[in-house]
């Protein structure tokens, strides 16, 4: 009975084979130990670079995987080059297939799923199924030389210490000898987001005559106010757009704004001026009816009328909803505020 192969034996030659791929005839890629690469490469026309697979770790993920789901596993392996006799004629042969190899991991370090072995015709080879699907990384490592040194000193005879690139390839999946079997299918779904009432726990006694209520918070006589549907939004309408701060001339008359909401509605726009000798002084209330839901559009634009703004003076510009008569809501919160500079003569 001939040995059957496994996701471990598929890994190790996918990329013995993903790297013959990318050298000539001249080198072979062999998965041996060295001491046997080195037997085989004598009397030989041909280089070797020696897959060696020194070391099996596990993944450190799937912590929660079952028995009949598949195992990850690491691998460790040495690319060691051994060099014909035969082709002795090029001194730094063994750097340049090294070279060459390191540099093809690191162009392309997940190994592509197309140089793995494919599947198999044998419905038992794990091979046969469909979710056979892997993706190696190479991970150039950095072993000790005491580590180097061990594995060259147990390989036997008289093998010498060789260049070697160790790499790491994961994660390589052990197949279970028996697969857990995939969830079918979702048939029917059902979201139900009617409300229910809960069952009455068992138990659970009903409130008798003794049963008081205690208030959560004290009740108030303060005046709440009344709803809004839409708080107005307002900005300076300049020459260069839409803005929440601006300049203006001294002695400008009016400035224009532009007022978005619920057309119809009407609001309350109030300017506040700090004169330039620190003095506070507040413009009488203006009323504006909203006419546009937004902004940009030029039926928002009204004038506001200024009270003989001054170089040095600022303004502070508030909008509250008011009512059908254009008198502001009492706390009712305040739209945006606008920031308002007169330019120093």
């Amino acid at each position: 009975m001939a040995v059957p192969v496994s996701s471990l034996s598929v890994a190790v030659q996918g990329i013995a084979d993903f790297l013959d791929g990318q050298f000539g005839e001249d080198v072979v890629i062999s998965t041996d130990n060295p001491q046997r690469a080195a037997e085989r490469v004598k009397g030989g026309d041909k280089h070797f670079l020696n897959l060696f697979t020194y070391r099996v770790m596990p993944s450190g993920f799937h912590a929660s995987a079952s028995a009949r789901e598949p195992f990850f596993i690491r691998i460790s392996t040495l690319l060691t080059p051994f060099l014909s006799d035969a082709q002795s004629n090029v001194p730094d042969a063994d750097l340049r297939i090294l070279g060459h190899a390191i540099r093809v991991l690191a162009s392309s370090p997940v190994v592509p799923v197309s140089a793995l072995p494919g599947n198999s015709a044998d419905p038992e080879d794990f091979r046969s199924q469909p979710h056979l699907d892997y993706r190696l990384q190479a991970v150039l490592q950095a072993p000790t030389m005491e580590e180097l040194n061990h594995i060259w000193t147990t390989q036997g005879g008289e093998l010498a210490y060789r260049l070697s690139a160790a790499y790491e390839f994961a994660l390589i999946p052990v197949e279970p000898l028996e697969r857990q079997p995939a969830a079918g299918p979702i048939t029917t779904a059902i979201i139900d987001t009617r409300s229910r009432v809960k069952p009455q726990p068992e138990g659970y006694n009903e409130l008798g005559v003794e049963a008081r209520a205690v208030p959560l918070a004290a009740t108030t006589t303060t005046k709440q106010p009344p709803p809004v549907d839409i708080l107005p939004v307002v900005l300076f309408a300049l020459s260069g757009g839409l803005a929440s701060a601006a300049t203006i001339a001294p002695a400008a008359a009016s400035t224009k704004l532009a007022i978005s909401g619920l057309p119809g509605s009407k609001v309350s726009v109030t300017v506040t001026w700090t004169r330039a000798d620190t003095s506070i002084e507040v413009q009488s209330k203006q009323s504006f009816t909203i006419a546009a839901v937004r902004l940009d559009d030029p039926a928002a634009i009204v004038a506001l009328a200024l009270d003989a703004p001054q170089a040095g003076d600022g303004a502070r510009i508030t909008m509250r909803p008011a009512d059908a008569g254009g008198v502001e809501v009492a706390n009712a919160p305040f739209a945006n505020t606008l920031t308002l500079s007169v330019a120093e003569s």
